[in-house]
């Protein structure tokens, strides 16, 4: 009897045991999203406000759903799938550093929890008067104070780098951005590019920086 009862005693230990190391071995599979987020630093920067030189926006304060997508579409390959897209593919082989759903949601979740950043304007010609009239057709998906909407997938766009802004513009426009094959979002976008004219791209990118960014 004291012989099963030992026997009992050490199976159990074992028990608990193999339990404190798969528990273990859980919580180190599952790295923060500040931790995940140092692999973003060299473009983004450490407070998340971007490198205008290397094509990185600011990103931080965005929302954790509009990153989450953008990290989605970035391994799916329905973003920065396009050869002359060399942001965008750059980010797309950066975006499989996340490992699994939860560490995009983790590291989406550090990037909206960092103060948002203005960063200073870049576009000397732009006028956002002007640019307040071309952002009329865009109220519809982002709102009339560029707030977004995350019913439609549409980002808010107040106070967003005016470059950045700019070069997507012209990116949906020339098709190097939102024609992936199934591609649910892409496409309205590409086809709303249309509605600002070449000449307008600048003013709109300007008024929109212009913006105050919305409250959390």
């Amino acid at each position: 009897m004291r012989r099963r009862f030992t026997h009992f005693v050490t199976a159990a230990g074992l028990f608990v045991t193999l339990a404190a190391l798969a528990a273990c071995g859980s919580a180190a599979a599952a790295p923060s999203g500040q931790a995940l987020y140092g692999s973003c630093v060299s473009c983004h920067g450490t407070k998340g406000e971007g490198t205008a030189l290397i094509g990185a926006p600011g990103i931080a304060g965005l929302p954790t759903w509009y990153v989450t997508l953008q990290l989605e579409r970035f391994q799916t390959g329905l973003r920065g799938q396009h050869p002359d897209d060399a942001e965008g593919l750059r980010m797309r082989a950066m975006s499989k550093q996340m490992m699994s759903k939860a560490e995009v949601q983790a590291v989406a979740g550090y990037v909206s929890s960092l103060p948002a950043v203005t960063n200073a304007t870049t576009l000397a010609k732009g006028d956002p008067t002007v640019g307040q009239g071309a952002y009329t057709v865009c109220t519809a998906c982002h709102g009339d104070k560029g707030q977004g909407n995350e019913q439609v997938k549409a980002p808010p766009l107040a106070g967003q780098d005016d470059w950045y802004t700019a070069r997507q513009l012209r990116k949906f426009r020339s098709r190097i951005r939102g024609t992936a094959p199934n591609d649910p979002v892409g496409p309205i976008m590409q086809a709303m590019s249309m509605t600002v004219t070449p000449e307008n791209i600048d003013h709109l990118a300007a008024y929109l920086h212009a913006l105050p960014q919305p409250p959390k």
